[in-house]
């Protein structure tokens, strides 16, 4: 019985750990596709990455959204956090990057 439980517990901590990195690795950094779907009414789009998975990000009224018009086709730039499992985007560029 107590290596039933010491089982389940460490079954439970690698799986907290797990998800908590990949909140890590979504937060902050910039992530870049296509969009493939747009519901401006829901404020949500889907981006297909270069790896060609799509991932659904949400925005809001304090979202920065810059460079152009939200639509199926564009190349896309964002940040975000995950938050309640969603992925919610803090800045928004829509086409192509300027380099520096």
């Amino acid at each position: 019985m107590r290596k039933v439980v010491a089982f389940s517990v460490a079954a439970v901590l690698c799986l907290a750990l797990v998800a908590r990195a990949d909140d890590k690795m979504a937060s902050g950094k910039t992530m870049e596709g296509t969009i493939s779907k747009v519901d401006m009414a829901g404020k949500m789009m889907m981006v297909k990455g270069a790896d060609g998975k799509d991932s659904t990000v949400y925005w809001d009224d304090k979202t920065k959204v810059e460079g152009g018009d939200l639509k199926e086709g564009s190349k896309v730039h964002y940040k975000g956090d995950m938050k309640d499992g969603k992925m919610s985007a803090t800045w928004i560029h829509v086409g192509e990057m300027k380099k520096m």
